[in-house]
């Protein structure tokens, strides 16, 4: 341990300051973005004597933001430990063309996917999603999305979730040999991306309801850009992963700020 300590120290010191402001604008965004009922019943939960000293929105930000560098730094510990194992943790300390390309590829692709399915086909069916894009973005958002979604979001879903589905396939399927084979990284792939749509349900139920098309969109279009991020990460390695997420973030917030 003291050797994978001295090694990845400056790769867990990452995660866990990323956690931390990530977490903190996370924390500021989830509470404003609440309908009025559900943020009063969080705030009647709170001891009152507490907003007295620390105003809510920050207290908010600060259990969010411990939140976050914990799961930075004990997720990503396991996965760096597994993706040992597995070979999907790539120990590269460079950029290079081909997959940062790649990245950028698939940063516009899914940037777009966030917003043309939405005012193409899903927003004739639900006020509520054209609601949502009638205010633009606020800060503590896209420093959120570009931050916790691009860092903290690749740290649990690629390098933990599934790098931990690839090592038990592979130890229940692997015939014996020393790497997951690639159909077993292709799954593992699948399942994570299923598991990174399923865990944006909770937060599209409370902005946009639980309608049969609003739960086919969570699924479709999380699930497609959560199997190009696992691609990255399985072909190049997480740093590109991030990269092309939070990519993702900025190409839509553009579009949403510039054109919608």
């Amino acid at each position: 341990m003291k050797n994978f300590i001295k090694a990845y120290w400056k790769t867990l010191l990452f995660f866990m300051v990323v956690g931390l402001i990530g977490g903190f604008f996370t924390g500021i965004y989830l509470l404003d973005s609440y309908p009025p009922d559900i943020r009063q019943q969080l705030l009647d939960s709170i001891d009152a004597d507490v907003f007295d000293q620390v105003p809510v929105n920050v207290l908010m930000g600060v259990i969010t933001a411990v939140q976050s560098a914990v799961y930075g730094l004990v997720l990503g510990t396991i996965g760096i430990l597994l993706g040992k194992e597995t070979g999907l943790w790539k120990d590269e300390r460079t950029i290079t063309k081909k997959p940062l390309a790649a990245s950028f590829v698939i940063a516009v692709a899914g940037g777009l996917l966030m917003i043309l399915p939405d005012m193409l086909f899903f927003g004739h069916y639900s006020e509520a999603i054209m609601d949502y894009y009638a205010t633009k973005p606020t800060i503590p958002y896209m420093l959120a999305s570009v931050t916790y979604g691009a860092v903290i979001e690749e740290v649990m879903l690629r390098l933990f979730a599934m790098t931990l589905i690839a090592f038990i396939l592979h130890k229940l399927f692997g015939e014996k040999k020393d790497k997951p084979t690639t159909r077993v990284l292709i799954a593992s792939n699948v399942i994570a991306a299923v598991l990174f749509a399923v865990g944006h349900l909770p937060a599209t139920f409370m902005l946009f309801g639980n309608s049969p098309a609003i739960i086919t969109r969570c699924l479709l279009l999380n699930g497609g850009i959560g199997l190009l991020l696992g691609y990255l990460y399985r072909k190049y390695g997480l740093r590109y992963a991030m990269i092309a997420h939070g990519g993702c973030h900025i190409v839509s917030k553009l579009i949403w700020i510039l054109f919608i």
